[in-house]
């Protein structure tokens, strides 16, 4: 899974890309989570607004983890795109601050007519179209990788 930067309308939306339906538990969600907040904060953005694009199926730990994040930096965290089992599993965690936008330019307008400060961010360091990148989370082992990617050895002759 991958989020995508595009500006839109003066305001920065993360695109959901080869969206994870993994579910429970899944590392990689976990340190893109990581990875968002990292990027939000050397980008001085003061709001989250993330396209799902219509996927029926999304992780619920990169959700979860969002919601999570959300808790930490109590910015505006809008979603777009989201079909009906997601938004299920985001107001079974109690989201409800803001509503869910069929279109992110439903959100942009939203924020320039709720918090039009919060789009007053210079965006010219925002590389559209490149992936934020992943961060590994401070539980990540490269032992673990390593094991992961060493084929089994073959019993000698």
């Amino acid at each position: 899974m991958d989020f995508v930067p595009e500006i839109i309308d003066e305001a920065v939306v993360l695109n959901a890309v080869d969206v994870c339906t993994n579910g429970n538990d899944c590392r990689p969600c976990a340190e893109l989570a990581v990875g968002i907040h990292n990027w939000l904060v050397a980008h001085k953005l003061q709001y989250l607004i993330v396209d799902f694009q219509d996927e029926k199926d999304v992780c619920t730990s990169i959700l979860a983890e969002l919601l999570q994040l959300k808790k930490r930096l109590r910015y505006p965290f809008l979603f777009c795109g989201m079909m009906e089992g997601p938004k299920k599993f985001l107001k079974s965690y109690a989201y409800n601050d803001y509503p869910f936008f069929a279109v992110p330019e439903e959100a942009v307008a939203f924020i320039r007519k709720t918090q039009p400060n919060l789009l007053k961010v210079d965006l010219s360091n925002v590389k559209q179209g490149e992936p934020i990148p992943c961060t590994r989370s401070r539980n990540y082992r490269p032992e673990d990788a390593e094991e992961a990617e060493e084929p089994d050895a073959e019993p000698d002759a």
